[in-house]
């Protein structure tokens, strides 16, 4: 299952773009639902698993499961889902002495995938193939689960970018996204105070160049030079020396009682100009900035 979803990066070096002519006459409808989850691949998935689970007390989006050496697993952020995993060909590095991460890319919940596809090509924006996955259905029957479909233009080397449809037959994303952010709220975004991600920050070698592909998909940026779709998070490019996804925002209820609970458990890492860094260390070296609403 986990080659099938997450490992499109590979797909994507020999997909051929589908493009159209423009057509102007037609209306412009959205691509982009919102950000469905934030792949994080790791040496340990396991174990970062657990501080999420178990120490920030974050709800599992699904359990943690190893499939044939590929591990998965699924935490609730919110708005959003953090897929934590590892290759199968990658098993090597489990007994890694000091286990790391990086966040590797983002699925996109598109708006019906039919009519997403229709307008990426009236936007000229390149996509892979399609590609549905074949699994066992709620009643019993063999179909399709969900379809990704790979977006060249905004993957990179460091960070693959896919649309990620789920068969309603299979799974309701919102309704299961907000089941989640339920449970987050009733536990009170657990000892962190959690409420949701607020951004991912994505840097960039070529900055004024892919804030033109992202204006192609989102529309225009919002005053903050960000973009959003839905409740997901905000994506906002920086100038940088790699492509790569560098940080995740989360917010919190408040940023004492975070400071608090980060200092209680030596979790606590630097402070910035708008919030505090957990210490990446303690997340296989993953930055994550803890910042107030």
């Amino acid at each position: 299952m986990l080659r099938k979803h997450i490992a499109i990066g590979a797909m994507l070096f020999c997909i051929i773009g589908i493009q159209a002519s423009p057509q102007t006459a037609r209306r412009r409808t959205p691509v982009i639902r919102q950000v469905d989850r934030i792949l994080v691949e790791s040496t340990d998935p396991k174990a970062l698993f657990s501080f999420f689970a178990d120490v920030l007390q974050l709800p599992p989006a699904w359990p943690i499961s190893e499939n044939q050496g590929s591990i998965t697993g699924g935490i609730s952020a919110g708005n959003v889902n953090l897929e934590l995993f590892r290759y199968a060909e990658r098993g090597e590095n489990r007994a890694s002495a000091i286990p790391e991460a990086r966040y590797s890319g983002l699925a996109f919940e598109p708006y019906p995938l039919t009519d997403a596809l229709q307008e990426l090509q009236v936007r000229g924006i390149p996509y892979s193939p399609p590609e549905p996955y074949i699994s066992s259905l709620p009643d019993g029957s063999r179909g399709v689960a969900w379809t990704t479909v790979g977006l060249p233009s905004f993957s990179k080397p460091g960070m693959t970018t896919f649309l990620y449809e789920y068969s309603s037959v299979f799974l309701r994303a919102e309704v299961r996204r907000k089941q989640l952010g339920n449970r987050l709220t009733l536990e009170e975004g657990g000892p962190l105070g959690l409420l949701s991600v607020s951004e991912i920050v994505i840097s960039s070698t070529g900055v004024e160049k892919d804030k033109e592909n992202w204006t192609r998909l989102f529309g225009h940026s919002n005053d903050s030079g960000s973009w959003r779709a839905g409740d997901g998070p905000k994506i906002r490019l920086v100038q940088g020396s790699q492509d790569r996804i560098r940080e995740i925002v989360f917010q919190v209820r408040s940023l004492d009682r975070a400071k608090a609970f980060l200092r209680k458990y030596r979790l606590f890492g630097f402070v910035s100009a708008s919030g505090i860094f957990i210490n990446p260390a303690k997340v296989q070296g993953l930055r994550i900035l803890v910042e107030e609403k």
